[in-house]
């Protein structure tokens, strides 16, 4: 929804950059390219990010920079990406970047309207993210309608993810892979989880207890028992994401779905 709210607003970014703006990515050398291409293509730099300093979510990438002697920075949060794309917008349409967070910025302002329109939800309340950025209260079914409407309409940005899923997550993240198979996927903080097809159908999962290891089975799960995926593709994925438990080395069980 804010990629879309960034578009409306003037962002004119394409491929890998596109997909990285909406991502939830893990820090490799990759992700923090984009990041810094969408940067200095607006004549900024990190200098200019708010999100909040972090290492790499991606363990080998994280590994690396330390034994490297890198810091902790603000590339490597798993929302910088996002936070490249609001500043490069506020560039595009001569909007103020030094206050591109607070709620009564004008790309804020459209992030909520787009919001709203998506999901068919009124805002009735608003906090902030963990990244810095406003964060409004939807209902699961508004955002399953929004994560669905966005599949369908905005067809440029779901053609970037589905072709960079990468980009989006990290190569084997748990949205990668389900987009690997031509669904957008996405995860969100707190056990959250949406899937959406270009037929307008969309799933939003929340987990109460705030894991994600669940999620994503659910959701495929729901779209599979609505005949929304093949058996194979079910079959496939379920493979794929469902955590496995270990007695040692040995797998002894797994998360198994109840529908």
């Amino acid at each position: 929804m804010q990629v879309v709210a960034m578009r409306r607003a003037g962002l004119r970014l394409e491929g890998a950059q596109l997909a990285v703006s909406v991502a939830s990515h893990q820090g490799t050398e990759a992700h923090i390219a984009l990041v810094r291409e969408i940067l200095n293509a607006a004549g900024l730099s990190e200098i200019d990010l708010q999100c909040p300093l972090a290492w790499p979510g991606n363990p080998t990438a994280r590994a690396e920079a330390q034994a490297g002697g890198e810091t902790d920075s603000r590339l490597a949060f798993n929302c910088s990406g996002k936070h490249a794309a609001f500043l490069a917008t506020c560039v595009a349409a001569g909007f103020d970047t030094k206050t591109y967070l607070t709620a009564e910025h004008p790309l804020q302002q459209i992030v909520e309207e787009v919001i709203e329109e998506y999901s068919g939800d009124k805002i009735l309340h608003s906090s902030i993210d963990g990244c810095g950025a406003p964060l409004h209260a939807t209902t699961v079914e508004g955002l399953a309608r929004a994560i669905g409407k966005f599949t369908a309409t905005d067809t440029d940005v779901v053609d970037a993810m589905l072709a960079n899923p990468w980009a989006v997550g990290d190569t084997n993240s748990m949205d990668a892979l389900v987009m690997q198979h031509g669904m957008v996927a996405k995860i969100g903080a707190e056990g959250v989880f949406v899937i959406g097809l270009r037929s307008g159908h969309g799933v939003a999962v929340k987990i109460a207890d705030g894991s994600l290891r669940a999620a994503p089975l659910v959701a495929l799960g729901l779209l599979h028992r609505n005949y929304l995926i093949t058996d194979a593709t079910y079959a496939e994925l379920k493979t794929a994401l469902a955590v496995k438990a270990l007695g040692g080395d040995l797998v002894v069980g797994e998360l198994k779905i109840t529908l």
